[in-house]
């Protein structure tokens, strides 16, 4: 029997990311647990009052090798527990996608998976 993991058709890293939600005109500081090409775990400072289907920004600031790279992602809530909310990507930047594919490279070192699933990400397959 296949094991969760082993179900996941992305490849998931723990990375983290100090970030913060808009949702609703409020700001939810918090934490990017971990990271995919498609998807953040995001782990708000206090509960918030949302619900699987609803969409809100997540604001992320990325260490760049030149400079440090700011940016919002617009995204889904695909899964919500009380602590963690399972985030789809809807809109995402170029730039930020890169930063994320090599960050993903370095944690998990299989640089030819996570540049198939990157290609696939870029395709909508």
């Amino acid at each position: 029997m296949e094991s969760k993991a082993e179900k996941r058709k992305v490849t998931r890293a723990d990375y983290i990311i100090k970030s913060q939600a808009r949702y609703k005109d409020r700001l939810f500081p918090g934490e990017i647990k971990n990271i995919s090409l498609n998807g953040f775990l995001f782990s708000p400072d206090e509960v918030m009052d949302i619900s699987e289907g609803d969409e809100l920004v997540i604001s992320i600031v990325l260490d760049g090798e030149t400079a440090d790279m700011r940016s919002e992602i617009n995204c889904t809530v695909i899964r919500k527990t009380e602590k963690i909310l399972g985030l789809k990507f809807n809109v995402i930047d170029y730039d930020t996608l890169m930063l994320l594919k090599e960050r993903l490279i370095n944690t998990v070192g299989d640089k030819n998976r996570v540049n198939d699933e990157f290609i696939n990400f870029l395709l909508g397959s």
